[in-house]
């Protein structure tokens, strides 16, 4: 939605940087010598001009680094866990190949460059199951297929020869392909894919490679009708598609330049002109009481 900037006030410009920030953990807080004041009659508008963050993102974390097979003459099923970190197609198998080793699992993993999907062979029957005690959180990363219901589905089990398991979906080792900017103690009216209003500021692209700097401008600001008049402190935090911390190093510093902008109260219109009900609440129907004469 556009507004008219009618009031002649200067916009207000706060640049956020998180060496600067009072205390860091789910949240960057900010706390600011000279807050922003809106006067009366006038209202805030909020928007994000700039983000910039290195694309140093976990992804592998702890949401995602359970895997579980049953193997073996006897059918033992094994829980591996995956330590949180950066893992490419090739670390990731690696580690559970050493993994299978030192631990007597006999499963072999192997990752095929030409269809990017990953293949388990083993001389015994082998599956990859999804139990209370055995969780596999990882489909995504290995390649588990979902069903109609958007569930992964278990187990997922070896056929032959010689009990070969090619997983039924390529490998995605994308951390997170956008990342959400939220804001605390401001009312917004965002609504996520689930339907649910949230406080997200902005949703923006991981837009380079790893190690690299993420730097977004929004084509287009999305301004905010906020109803705060007085802020003195900021609060703001990173999530992924799954609206879960943003795994990263807790040294890692992020920018964000926020801009408040100031217009006058806008008139409030009433939502049911045109309408019904609302013609007949403007032109009520005038009751005539008639007489009625007795023949």
């Amino acid at each position: 939605m556009s507004y008219n900037l009618d009031t002649g006030i200067q916009s207000s410009t706060c640049y956020l940087d998180s060496t600067n920030c009072t205390s860091r953990g789910e949240y960057f807080t900010y706390q600011l010598n000279t807050g922003i004041k809106c006067p009366t009659g006038c209202r805030l508008l909020l928007s994000v001009t700039s983000v910039s963050l290195p694309n140093v993102i976990n992804n592998v974390t702890e949401y995602n680094n359970e895997i579980s097979v049953k193997a073996g003459s006897l059918q033992v099923t094994y829980r591996i866990t995956i330590p949180v970190g950066i893992y490419s197609a090739w670390t990731f198998r690696d580690f559970l190949n050493t993994e299978f080793v030192s631990r007597s699992i006999p499963v072999t993993c192997i990752y095929n460059v030409n269809t990017f999907r990953y293949q388990f062979v083993s001389d015994y029957a082998f599956s990859i199951v999804n139990l209370g005690a055995h969780p596999t959180t990882c489909g995504s990363l290995i390649g588990v297929s979902k069903d109609e219901s958007n569930q992964y589905i278990f187990p997922v089990v070896a056929g032959t020869p010689f009990y070969s398991l090619i997983m039924p979906s390529t490998i995605n080792f994308v951390a997170t392909p956008y990342i959400f900017l939220k804001i605390q103690n401001i009312s917004l009216t965002n609504i996520n894919s689930k339907g649910n209003i949230n406080d997200t500021l902005i949703r923006f692209p991981v837009n380079s490679e790893y190690g690299q700097m993420i730097q977004y401008r929004p084509p287009e600001l999305n301004r905010f009708l906020i109803q705060k008049t007085d802020i003195n402190s900021i609060q703001i935090k990173l999530e992924d598609i799954h609206n879960r911390p943003l795994s990263v190093p807790s040294g890692v510093e992020l920018e964000v330049i926020l801009k408040f902008d100031y217009i006058n109260t806008p008139y409030q219109q009433n939502y049911e002109t045109g309408t019904i009900a609302h013609y007949f609440k403007e032109n009520p129907i005038t009751n005539i009481e008639e007489d009625l004469d007795e023949d």
